[in-house]
């Protein structure tokens, strides 16, 4: 197989991710209050940002007495390079680069939580990674909800408008806000 430069494979990623097609679903408004089961899917850059999302996960559980949370993160590196920190746990688990196939599309390590009827999936980087948007199509989530995403709003249920000068937390904090004041039921 010839070297393809790196540019030209994730163009083609980003081209077969427009052509991808989710599963379908069973599509259902949840709120905080009423949610059992939510995930949390985000990048993971550095173990403070794993920290970050662990405290959203635990703020819910405590917040809301939500059962379950799962938190996945697609980490960008090798299995062999993956941090000891995070490790492979009940409700947290990550997929790497060994786990995509050429075009970067998730095909090990996730077929399991693909499956599960979450009742939310909350993208917490939507546009960062071609990865987790492969990810996010193929969920069997009930609700999806993110921040404002370009490259597959058809995906999501409910994108909040992004606002000029907000960092990563407040984006996510504003998700969290809307969910627990929402009337869907």
């Amino acid at each position: 197989m010839k070297w393809i430069p790196q540019s030209l494979q994730h163009k083609i990623a980003k081209r077969m991710l427009r052509s991808a097609k989710g599963h379908a679903r069973e599509k259902k408004g949840v709120n905080l209050k009423n949610a059992t089961q939510i995930i949390l899917v985000y990048g993971e850059t550095d173990e403070s940002k794993f920290k970050l999302v662990k405290d959203i996960a635990l703020y819910l559980k405590s917040e809301f007495e939500i059962k379950r949370i799962m938190r996945l993160a697609y980490i960008n590196a090798d299995e062999k390079a993956i941090p000891a920190w995070h490790m492979r746990k009940l409700e947290s688990d990550f997929f790497c680069l060994s786990d995509l196939n050429w075009y970067q599309k998730p095909v090990k390590n996730v077929q399991r939580i693909l499956e599960e009827p979450y009742d939310i999936l909350i993208h917490l980087d939507p546009d960062e990674h071609t990865a987790l948007d492969f990810f996010v199509a193929e969920s069997r989530a009930k609700m999806k909800v993110a921040n404002y995403a370009s490259t597959r709003a058809i995906d999501f249920d409910i994108l909040l408008p992004a606002q000029e000068g907000d960092t990563w937390k407040q984006r996510n904090h504003r998700i969290i806000e809307f969910l627990s004041d929402s009337p869907l039921s």
